[in-house]
């Protein structure tokens, strides 16, 4: 399990790709390399909304630490029929969290659905995946997406991984 310092939390919360808004991320998500991968329910929202079917969803059910609306909820619900459930809090990547994501990134395909906080686990898609796009919320920006596969990102993840807390 990997646990977020304190020291660490506003340095996590800087985008890792460029921040878009509106029509302008449905635009980029729609060019974007495959698999897509969104983390967070009103990315994955969105993009279904946009008819952009995410490869890989990662969700918790929560937007900014509030349960989501019921409609939001089946719109998401055929998706976590066949997730993967992990328990992940706050601050946390637990180790079924990571489990989970590099299975559902070697399938090409999937849900993770995450009791606890899904925010985290965009740092295991960046420093895992080998090709594609990930999606995630800025809040109170837009949607962040991100190349995937490529040296530079996937250094920068892991090393942000390296300097969270073993426990």
């Amino acid at each position: 399990m990997l646990v977020l310092p304190e020291k660490l939390r506003e340095d996590v919360r800087k985008p890792f790709g460029k921040v878009y808004s509106g029509k302008a991320a449905m635009e980029a998500c729609r060019k974007a390399g495959r698999p897509l991968v969104s983390v967070g329910d009103q990315c994955a929202s969105d993009l279904i909304d946009a008819g952009i079917a995410p490869d890989i969803l990662i969700f918790d059910f929560k937007i900014k630490r509030v349960e989501i609306p019921r409609e939001m909820k089946e719109k998401l619900a055929p998706h976590a029929k066949e997730a993967f459930v992990v328990l992940s809090a706050a601050g946390v990547i637990s180790d079924e969290l990571e489990i989970a994501v590099v299975r559902a990134l070697g399938d090409g395909k999937g849900a993770v659905m995450v009791v606890g906080e899904d925010d985290l686990s965009s740092l295991l898609v960046m420093a895992h995946a080998k090709q594609g796009t990930l999606v995630y919320g800025q809040p109170n920006e837009g949607a962040v997406v991100v190349g995937l596969g490529g040296k530079k990102i996937v250094e920068k993840a892991r090393a942000f991984l390296g300097r969270m807390e073993k426990k």
